[in-house]
C-alpha cells in the first residue's frame, strides 16, 4: 500500500477530530453479556481494521463507528470507518471490497443495533451462539442487517436495542467470522453513551481473546 497520501491515512487523520468532540450525553454504561470465538481461529498479527455501522441513521452510525475507532486507535490499531470512506446509505458491494482490499485490511468489524424489550433479554449465563449462517461474509451479514435496520419506523426514541458485533478475518475467501458478541439493552436515547462505553469493553475483549493481535 502507498505510504503517502494513502486513503487508510488519510480516513485516520479525518477520525481524530471527530472523535475529540465526542462528549458522553449521559453516564449510562453499555457493556458486553454474550460472546463467542471461533475456537479453530488461530491468532495473527492485525495492523488496519475497518468498521461499519448498520444503524438506523447515520448519526447513530457515526457514534459507534467513531467510538469503536478512538478505542482501537488509543490501542495502537489502524481503524477507518465506513462513514468516513463513503456517502451517507446503503454500501456498494464492490467498493467495500475494493476498498478492503486496497487497504490491506485485516479485520472488518460489523456492528448493528437489534431492536429488543426488556422481556426479551437474555442473561449472560446463557451460552451465546452468533448468527448463522453467518450470512456469506461481512457485506452478506451487512446486507442482512440493512434491511432490518431501515425497515419503517424500526426504531424510535424509547426503543431499547443490544449492539451486535460481529469480526471478520479477511485472510480466507470469503471471509471468516472469528468473534461475535451482544451488548446488554440499552434506550436509544443512549445511543452516543452506549457506543463509547461498550467500545472500550469490546476493544479489551478482544485484546483478550487474542482476536486484536499486535
Amino acid at each position: 500500500m502507498p505510504e503517502k497520501g494513502s486513503p487508510m491515512k488519510t480516513l485516520l487523520r479525518a477520525i481524530v477530530p471527530a472523535l475529540a468532540a465526542v462528549v458522553l450525553s449521559s453516564c449510562t454504561t453499555t457493556s458486553l453479556v454474550q460472546t463467542w470465538r471461533d475456537p479453530n481461529y488461530r491468532a495473527q498479527p492485525v495492523n488496519r481494521i475497518f468498521i461499519i455501522g448498520v444503524m438506523p441513521n447515520d448519526m447513530y452510525r457515526v457514534q459507534f463507528e467513531n467510538g469503536l475507532a478512538q478505542a482501537l486507535i488509543a490501542k495502537g490499531f489502524q481503524a477507518a470507518t465506513s462513514a468516513s470512506a463513503f456517502p451517507p446509505g446503503h454500501l456498494d458491494k464492490e467498493k467495500v471490497q475494493r476498498y478492503v482490499a486496497d487497504n490491506k485490511v485485516d479485520l472488518v468489524i460489523v456492528q448493528r443495533l437489534t431492536k429488543k424489550t426488556v422481556e426479551e433479554y437474555v442473561p449472560p449465563s446463557v451460552t451465546y451462539v452468533p448468527p448463522a449462517p453467518y450470512y456469506g461474509g461481512y457485506y452478506g451479514y451487512y446486507g442482512y442487517g440493512y434491511g432490518a435496520a431501515y425497515s419503517p419506523g424500526y426504531i424510535t426514541e424509547q426503543t431499547n436495542v443490544l449492539a451486535e458485533t460481529n469480526v471478520y478475518s479477511t485472510r480466507t475467501s470469503p471471509e471468516t467470522l472469528v468473534w461475535s458478541g451482544n451488548s446488554n439493552t440499552f434506550n436509544v436515547q443512549d445511543a452516543q453513551s452506549a457506543a463509547q462505553s461498550l467500545s472500550s469493553q469490546l476493544v479489551t475483549n478482544l485484546i483478550n481473546a487474542q482476536i486484536l493481535v499486535k
